[in-house]
């Protein structure tokens, strides 16, 4: 607190001494506009950029470590996939040829390799980037006679960008933990590992011609979830909730609710500000919109201003000068600041109720049904019977499909690479829920394998 001003995220601050809460709004999004940022180079690399200086992930990560749905919300859609955990098994197949079930295999060569390349921990990482950024980076590495593949590891997403050819083609995965020590520029050369990048349409045959040229020890696949219109990094639709200003809610909530509680606080005033008065105020003063941190410095000084006014006693009974706009073709008046006065109090559970609204939200933007995480926010929650949450994971399990197949492709073309028996392969069976009467645990293993 400096001045009477407790700030509740970036958009609101609890003006103590006034009694009010200031509420801006939410400025146009600047974190997720990746669309035809320029790229970054350096004597070495070129760089397609993960967002405005380029720390898409970074900043996507801060903004979940501050609300606890959306990071369960995530686990758990990684975790519905990882089901029953990655197998090796032998395929049974029918008189034509098709899956009709397996048999898990503890021995042999394909077994071996399994264990050495810690499969159930590579599956689980590859789903959990999957999940938060629809990106995955898997590597391959070469025995040392370059006759297959034999370790296969994964490299996470928010450390990973791609390297460009001089046509602006993918040709490198740059991987650093300094990408945030120096945002919208490259690493040092030497804090960068680089690998190769394979087409992931003809993955077989490009690992192939690697291993005949010997020229890398180690080749990357990219794995993504479509996305229209991102030539380098996919981008989920749940990011929705941070442009559409559902974030910002749920994450003020708690902070604002602890605040008021903290200070004794009873609000007699909601002042709302736009962003286009600090816009216009910024403009006089010179100051970029893409100088993001002068402009953060710069809010907390006008929004100073604005708390000096409210609580001077100088002011009482004092009205104040505020720009005005004329829209709608000149029919609607918009002014930049408003003050509303309100009569109760937020000490009595009002934010509870809001608090489930947005959580709900959020949790259908992100395809999670609140029920299978095990509760459902707010004090008026209904839970719902057993067969209903059973049927609803089912259906999420089916949904959840196509990141499955992406997670085991690599191990599909080990599969090619290295030789293997034609009926073996690395599986994913899930769990299915039943009833007591079927099965004393409530649970038992499908004979879907995901098989590839």
């Amino acid at each position: 607190m400096n001045d009477g001003i407790v700030w509740i995220g970036e958009q609101s601050a609890l003006l103590t001494k006034a009694n009010a809460v200031l509420i801006t709004d939410k400025p146009t999004p600047t974190v997720f506009d990746e669309k035809n940022l320029n790229i970054i180079e350096n004597d070495k690399y070129r760089v397609a950029p993960w967002g405005i200086q380029n720390l898409l992930p970074q900043n996507v990560m801060g903004m979940i470590e501050h609300v606890e749905i959306i990071g369960t919300n995530s686990d758990f859609n990684a975790r519905v996939c990882y089901g029953n955990g990655p197998k090796v098994a032998r395929l049974m197949r029918d008189e034509n040829g098709k899956i009709r079930d397996w048999a898990e295999v503890t021995e042999g060569k394909e077994y071996d390799w399994f264990l050495e390349n810690n499969v159930p921990q590579l599956a689980l990482e590859i789903l959990t980037d999957l999940s938060y950024f629809h990106n995955a980076f898997p590597l391959f590495v070469f025995d040392k006679n370059f006759t297959g593949i034999k370790r296969m590891l994964h490299r996470e997403a928010m450390f990973s960008r791609w390297g460009l050819d001089d046509a602006d083609q993918i040709k490198w995965l740059l991987y650093s933990s300094k990408w945030d020590k120096s945002p919208g520029s490259i690493p040092d050369n030497a804090d960068i590992e680089k690998s190769f990048v394979i087409d992931e349409f003809a993955a077989v045959k490009d690992i192939q011609t690697q291993l005949k040229a010997k020229a890398y020890k180690r080749v990357c696949m990219a794995l993504y979830m479509p996305s229209p219109g991102r030539p380098y990094y996919s981008y989920p639709n749940w990011y929705s909730i941070f442009r559409s200003g559902w974030y910002d809610q749920i994450r003020n909530i708690p902070e604002l609710k602890s605040a008021i509680l903290e200070h004794n606080l009873g609000i007699r005033h909601i002042i709302y500000v736009s962003d286009k008065y600090f816009a216009y105020r910024e403009k006089q003063e010179g100051i970029s919109p893409d100088d993001i941190e002068k402009r953060k410095e710069f809010k907390k000084k006008v929004v100073k201003e604005l708390n000096d006014w409210a609580c001077g006693a100088e002011n009482q009974g004092k009205s104040m000068t505020v720009l005005k706009e004329m829209t709608g073709n000149g029919n609607t008046e918009e002014k930049y600041i408003t003050v509303e006065t309100i009569q109760d109090t937020i000490k009595e559970g009002e934010f509870i109720a809001d608090y489930e609204t947005v959580a709900n939200i959020i949790s259908y933007a992100m395809g999670v049904h609140p029920s299978l995480i095990g509760a459902v926010p707010g004090k008026n929650s209904n839970s719902l019977s057993g067969s209903n949450i059973r049927e609803i994971y089912l259906m999420k399990q089916a949904q959840m499909r196509p990141y499955i197949d992406l997670a085991l492709r690599p191990f599909s073309i080990v599969k090619q690479v290295n030789g293997w028996d034609k009926d073996i392969a690395v599986v994913m069976p899930e769990y299915i829920f039943t009833t007591l009467d079927q099965n004393k645990s409530g649970k038992q293993e499908s004979t879907n394998t995901y098989a590839k």
